[in-house]
This record gives structure tokens, C-alpha cells and sequence, in this order.
């Protein structure tokens, strides 16, 4: 124990207060509580920022003129976004006031498009199809088409695309490799997505391997489910492939309502864009890797964190153990109370009360003489 405890002082001594680690980072220990969880991490990650950004936002960005701004211009949540508000503790007021100006914005686009709405006649349908011209669009669809993507779904990409190269990044770290191997692996839309990302990367192979072995596993519990069904083997008791049909959709499309329309415009074009970008795509993705290259300094910090983490697990260690032994120090001091009092016990049993001793000693005497003889007494007479 003692010894223990010199270990963490040591390495307490080592570890100096730093700034945090880096995003990437930070994803690093993240994935492995979402590992935990059930289905696909990334979309887990998703699903968890944004309940947090959004509360985040309910609670202190409602009024900000930048945020209003956005959400104006993205003409509010996506569907997935915005039914997650309901869920989200004292968000009614933020709700109320984000729409009511939104309603308001729309309100007036309305008002206009009711104005200027003319029936076109058949003459001007029909000149319209043999000139190949087309009048333009009411302006409350014009205004609609110029809709940017939802505000929350921006992040969501950067956050997923984080993920997602944090995973091809320390799969070839045996403990992150080892929580990754127990999770439920990805979704096939972020396979897809990992295979974008990370099309030259070196753990790639081990990933897809990964999924390859994972879903050659679903299919045979897939056939088992749809074989039991048949009447000639219904009386078959059923294991695990009973959940089958509802993890393959978990694995097939993700999370629900993670890939909405808006997503999965988004995903798509991620992935296009990394097959086919153009020159300005280029020189965006090389500023993107000159931000994710991890310098020496992050790397200290990375491994700063994990050193601290394994002081936590070395301290809650100590603790435990001094917890049980202060257990087993109780039982054995209960343990001698009980023999003593036990002792004490015999030791009265074995030695009574002398005088009642010798009273008794003197009954069993008494009792054992026999009687005198009449003869006898006549003669002495």
C-alpha cells in the first residue's frame, strides 16, 4: 500500500498543470465512453453534442445577435435539431423567442408572395413551352432556395469528421483498439465516410477488416432469425439473433434521425469532395491537415492526460484498498470481541460458586452412605 501510494506522490510530482489537450484529443477519451454505449459511437458523439450545444445555446446565446443571425439565415433547425428541443430542460422561453422572429421573418416573405400572385393563362403556358422560357420564381422561393444548412448540422460535420480520423488515427493503440473491438462498431454511412477520410491511411485495412468480420456475424444471426420463423423449426430456442432485424438498421442508416436530408446532402458531398476536389478544395484540405498535425507540444499534453487519468484509476484503487481493509480490520476486531466474550463464558462455567459447590459435593456424599444396621444400634444401646 505504501508503496503505491509513493508511486502516485512520484507521478503527481512529475505532472505539472498544463493546458488542456487538443480537440483531437479530447475526442480521444470521448470514444472511449462512447464505446460503452449502444450502436454506432460516431453517431452516439452526434447525438451527445448536440443536445449539449443545444442546451448550450437555450441557456446563454439566445440573445446573441451572431447566433440569431445564423439561425436566420439557416431559417432555424433542421427537423432533427429542432425536436430535440423538447427534451431539453428550460428551453421553452429560448424556443419562443428564436421563432417567433423567425415567424415573423416568414410572415412578411408571405405576405409579399400573396400580393404578387398572378394565375398564369393557357397563352402564356404555352409560350412558355415553345420559347423554353420560364418566369422566375415567386420570391418566397426564391428566398427559401437561398436557405443555408442548419446551423448545428455545420458542427455536427467538423465533429464527425473528427471522430472519424481520431478512430483511424489510434486504432493501432491496443487500448483504444481493444475498447473499439468491444463496441458496436460503426454504421455503414460512417464507414463510407472513413473510407473518404482516410483513403491512404494506414489503419484503414484494420478497420474495414474490423466491420467485414462484425457484419459477417449480423448476416448469419439474420439467417438464423428469418430460419427460425420456419414452423419446422419454431420450437427452437432463440439467442441473440432475437434483435437482430433491429441492430441492422442501427448498422445500416445510423442512428435515427441522425442522416437527415440535410445530413446526408452534407455526408454526401464530404465524400465526393474528397474524391474529386478541385484546386481551392485542395488547398482548403491542406489547411486542414496543417491544423490537425499534432505537435510535439499537444502530443505531451495527450500523454499528460493519460498519465492523469491512470493517477485517477491509482488513487480509486488506493482507496478501495483501504476501504477493505479497514473492513477486514473491523471483522477481526469483532472477531476477538466475540472470542473474549466467548472465553468469559467458559471461564464462568468452569468455575462456580465454591459454596455451592461444596453444598452440592456434600448432597451427592450423603446420599451415597448407606443406611445403619438395627443390630448394631441394639448392641451399642
Amino acid at each position: 500500500m505504501s508503496r503505491l501510494r509513493e508511486l502516485v506522490q512520484d507521478v503527481r510530482m512529475i505532472l505539472q498543470p498544463a493546458a488542456g489537450p487538443s480537440s483531437k484529443f479530447i475526442a480521444y477519451f470521448q470514444l472511449l465512453d462512447a464505446f460503452k454505449e449502444t450502436g454506432c459511437p460516431v453517431c452516439t458523439r452526434l447525438e451527445q453534442g448536440a443536445l449539449k450545444a443545444l442546451d448550450g445555446l437555450m441557456y446563454e446565446q439566445v440573445n446573441d445577435p451572431f447566433t440569431r443571425d445564423r439561425l436566420v439565415e439557416s431559417h432555424g433547425f433542421c427537423n432533427w435539431h429542432a425536436w430535440m428541443l423538447p427534451g431539453i430542460g428550460n428551453s421553452a422561453l429560448g424556443v419562443a423567442l428564436i421563432y417567433r422572429h423567425l415567424l415573423e421573418e416568414t410572415l412578411n416573405h408571405l405576405q409579399a408572395a400573396s400580393q404578387a400572385v398572378r394565375p398564369r393563362g393557357r397563352w402564356q403556358h404555352l409560350w412558355e413551352r415553345v420559347t423554353g422560357s420560364r418566369e422566375e420564381p415567386p420570391p418566397i422561393l426564391a428566398w427559401r432556395s437561398k436557405k443555408a444548412r442548419c446551423y448545428l448540422c455545420t458542427f455536427a460535420r467538423r465533429s464527425e469528421h473528427d471522430d472519424l480520423k481520431t478512430i483511424l488515427d489510434f486504432l493501432g493503440e491496443a487500448e483504444f483498439a481493444e475498447a473499439f473491438t468491444r463496441s458496436a462498431g460503426l454504421c455503414v454511412p460512417h464507414v463510407y465516410q472513413a473510407v473518404a477520410i482516410g483513403r491512404d491511411h494506414p489503419n484503414l485495412r484494420v478497420l474495414l477488416a474490423m466491420h467485414e468480420k462484425r457484419w459477417q456475424d449480423l448476416l448469419w444471426e439474420l439467417k438464423e432469425f428469418s430460419r427460425k420463423f420456419d414452423y419446422r423449426y419454431a420450437n427452437e430456442a432463440r439467442g441473440r439473433e432475437s434483435s437482430s432485424w433491429h441492430r441492422v438498421l442501427d448498422v445500416f442508416v445510423g442512428r435515427a434521425a441522425v442522416f437527415g436530408p440535410e445530413r446526408w446532402v452534407e455526408g454526401m458531398e464530404h465524400v465526393m469532395g474528397a474524391q474529386g476536389a478541385t484546386p481551392t478544395d485542395t488547398g482548403q484540405q491542406a489547411k486542414i491537415m496543417r491544423e490537425e498535425d499534432v505537435g510535439e507540444l499537444e502530443r505531451v499534453r495527450f500523454e499528460n492526460e493519460k498519465l492523469r487519468r491512470r493517477v485517477q484509476e491509482l488513487l480509486a484503487r488506493e482507496k478501495e484498498d483501504h476501504r477493505t481493509q479497514l473492513a477486514l480490520e473491523f471483522q477481526i476486531l469483532k472477531l476477538t470481541a466475540d472470542l473474549k466474550a466467548l472465553a468469559t463464558e467458559l471461564d464462568a462455567v468452569r468455575h462456580r460458586d465454591p459454596t455451592s459447590g461444596d453444598a452440592s459435593a456434600r448432597e451427592i456424599g450423603s446420599d451415597d452412605q448407606p443406611a445403619p444396621q438395627g443390630g448394631e444400634r441394639s448392641q451399642t444401646s
